[in-house]
């Protein structure tokens, strides 16, 4: 190292000395700072969850909201109300332990193979006579194996998890006021 150095000279309200204060004892106020950052993204991913509109947008309408009306991805809520958020020692994590969440974030094909089914009917006593609706299996009296078809389903990307510029604003300014103790 050479004998170079540099001197700065601040006086007590200079926003250089201001920064270097509130630094030093960064260690102690991340995990609130992280804290915060996590809380406005799981808020601002609800709210637009409730509006039904992702990153991208609205959400192309499920078959189920187009034929029963509601919320596209929120039947019982369950994948909504599973986001959440960790404080780590570095940083902050955002997700769900939802294991279908991926495929609504991401889209894509579902494919179920062909199966065996056990169909369950009614049939009269006296004529032996097998009716021709389904009952339920501490109903019947008869049943009858099927096997039932391959058969795929296509699920369309609705990109849900992630900021808008909103929110990055929003953080930026939460890592302002922790830098600056405001």
């Amino acid at each position: 190292m050479s004998g170079v150095a540099i001197t700065i000279n601040v006086d007590g309200d200079s926003p250089i000395l201001r920064i270097l204060k509130s630094l030093s004892d960064f260690e102690e106020r991340k995990a609130d700072l992280f804290d915060t950052v996590g809380s406005t993204v799981v808020s601002g991913i609800r709210s637009r969850w409730e509006g039904g509109e992702g990153l991208e947008g609205k959400w192309p309408l499920s078959v189920r909201v187009m034929r029963e009306g509601g919320t596209t991805l929120r039947d019982t809520s369950r994948l909504m109300d599973s986001v959440t958020y960790n404080v780590l020692s570095d940083g902050v994590e955002i997700g769900t332990n939802v294991v279908y969440g991926a495929i609504h974030h991401f889209g894509g094909e579902i494919k179920h193979e062909a199966r065996k089914r056990t169909l369950f009917f009614r049939q009269n006593q006296r004529t032996g006579q097998v009716g021709n609706r389904f009952v339920r299996k501490s109903r019947s009296n008869f049943a009858q194996e099927s096997m039932g078809r391959a058969y795929s389903v296509n699920v369309p990307r609705r990109p849900w998890l992630g900021i808008t510029e909103d929110e990055e604003q929003l953080i930026l300014n939460s890592i302002e006021g922790v830098i600056f103790d405001e």
